[in-house]
């Protein structure tokens, strides 16, 4: 990440720490900034790889979907490529999970499922599988390793997305 990542990374820290501070009623005269700010950037040193470019075209992008802040649109990209941060799992009709956490370019979460034949956990929006056991089928053992998987997919498939925009000369992928 660049000066500006880390600098809006290490803000966004200081600012939820003061926050905390004035919702518990406590002065914030005491806070250790210097550790507040080690821990943030210590935090995004985690981040999967996104180039700068990449980053601000999906906070472009959410920022335009969710009609947020850029600073909200900020936090919620730098959640999505952060593989620390807890993912949460709600039950999906067809058997599977919906995974929050992750975003598509379309706004869609993740999902992933063990509810095939052969009980093995896949992502259920896989463009490279054509079909059961054939090349492009991937599994996983466990519906973390999925979604983690997953994460990493949808990432790609972003910056995929922002530099097919950026090289039509659009503005920001949406």
């Amino acid at each position: 990440m660049t000066i500006k990542l880390h600098t809006m990374t290490a803000a966004l820290a200081v600012r939820d720490a003061c926050q905390r501070q004035v919702d518990k009623s406590r002065s914030i005269d005491h806070l250790n900034i210097d550790t507040i700010v080690r821990h943030a950037l210590s935090d995004a040193a985690t981040c999967m790889p996104c180039p700068d470019e990449v980053f601000d075209g999906m906070a472009s992008a959410i920022q335009a979907q969710s009609h947020c802040t850029a600073t909200q649109a900020f936090e919620q990209v730098l959640q999505l490529v952060n593989p620390s941060v807890p993912l949460h799992y709600s039950r999906w009709r067809h058997g599977g999970w919906y995974v929050s956490g992750i975003r598509y370019p379309s706004g869609a979460c993740g999902c992933v499922s063990s509810n095939y034949p052969d009980r093995k956990w896949r992502i259920v929006c896989d463009d490279r599988r054509q079909a059961l056991n054939d090349p492009g089928d991937v599994t996983f053992g466990s519906r973390e390793a999925a979604a983690r998987a997953e994460q990493v997919l949808v990432l790609q498939t972003w910056e995929a997305l922002v530099r097919a925009t950026t090289e039509r000369g659009v503005g920001a992928a949406s």
